[in-house]
């Protein structure tokens, strides 16, 4: 009787240990929801997303030209275990980079999709700003340009803010095929007004001389400094125009987006307009307005107190790597120390100023 008594404890004792041990080798799986109830703010967190578009990737490239959208299924990595999947649809824009990328940039609409985020509500579409190609540095272009649009928000408040992403996408019109490439949600214009309880304003027949100077000057130092050429507050032509506090018909502040064209990203595609006298986006052009040399000097002293802080984001960004970094930085500082010349002022910005 005892022995029979031993035995079955050991029988227990076994397939408890073994019931145990399958527990542990058993996979855990993704849970796939289609509802996240959460108020958290997705351009707060500094963590690159980890996104997923299933769609016919074959299908966007042959027709990104029609100004259509295309179904995919958007697959948004929660955390470990859970999956937030949705129906989306996607349009690819930009004027060159329809025409250039062989993936172009797109708009997420989000319309539809019933995404219960508080901070999303009244958001009908999101830029993703994307790998253009595979290859040739272009995964670089995409970080630089997200670490330019983090500069500008330390410059200045009123700025679009950006989310990393890491982008998965699988393409159904070619068996399934997988890649993965670095990209960037930019904050939606609605987002931006509501956060800065401003106004989006949509008109294209404004100028410089409608902007609040001072945010016009720092705006027109920012594209110098960062060696971008490639904008016009008429027509809106990468810049925005909000309406903030006691704003009026010469009080609107420019918000510039959309960096690709600048020195400090170098793009290899990236070339000056043929009116101005440069060769390379690399070489800084003025295209603002003409000021007094106090108002310079305020914007400039507005810029080099934030000399460390702009340093520092590109140093600790853990994304590039240091042969980047150091271009970035080289390109930062060759600009502090022109501005440190007695004829900066008179040379290198009234010289072209408007």
């Amino acid at each position: 009787m005892k022995a029979l008594r031993t035995y079955l404890i050991c029988l227990v004792y076994f397939l408890i240990g073994s019931a145990s041990l399958l527990a542990q080798e058993e996979p855990d799986h993704d849970h796939v929801v289609d509802t996240i109830d959460t108020s958290a703010d997705i351009f707060e967190d500094p963590n690159p997303m980890q996104i997923t578009l299933t769609l016919d990737l074959k299908k966007y490239q042959k027709e990104k030209f029609k100004g259509e959208y295309l179904p995919a299924i958007f697959h948004y990595q929660f955390n470990d275990t859970l999956i937030l999947e949705k129906d989306m649809r996607i349009k690819a824009r930009g004027n060159f980079r329809r025409q250039y990328c062989s993936f172009a940039p797109f708009w997420l609409n989000i319309r539809k999709a019933d995404v219960a985020n508080q901070h999303l509500q009244g958001v009908n579409r999101i830029k993703i700003v994307t790998q253009c190609r595979g290859g040739g540095g272009y995964d670089d272009y995409v970080l630089k340009e997200f670490l330019t649009y983090r500069i500008y928000n330390i410059i200045s408040p009123v700025s679009f803010r950006v989310r990393l992403v890491k982008l998965r996408y699988i393409d159904t019109g070619r068996k399934n095929k997988m890649t993965e490439s670095w990209a960037f949600m930019i904050e939606p214009e609605e987002l931006l007004a509501e956060r800065l309880d401003g106004v989006v304003i949509k008109k294209d027949d404004l100028s410089m001389r409608h902007m609040a100077p001072e945010d016009m000057d720092r705006v027109a130092l920012f594209m110098y400094f960062i060696g971008n050429a490639d904008y016009s507050v008429t027509g809106r032509h990468n810049v925005k125009a909000l309406g903030v506090g006691n704003y009026g018909v010469t009080g609107y502040t420019p918000v510039p987006y959309d960096f690709d064209y600048s020195g400090l990203v170098d793009a290899h595609y990236a070339v000056p307009s043929e009116n101005l006298s440069i060769q390379s986006v690399r070489e800084r052009y003025f295209l603002g307005p003409c000021r007094e040399d106090k108002d310079y000097r305020l914007a400039m002293d507005h810029l080099v107190k934030h000399r460390e802080e702009i340093l520092d984001e590109i140093q600790d960004f853990p994304f590039i790597d240091d042969k980047i970094r150091k271009d970035m930085i080289g390109y930062v500082e060759s600009y502090f120390s022109q501005a440190e010349s007695n004829q900066f002022i008179e040379y290198n910005l009234k010289s072209t100023c408007r």
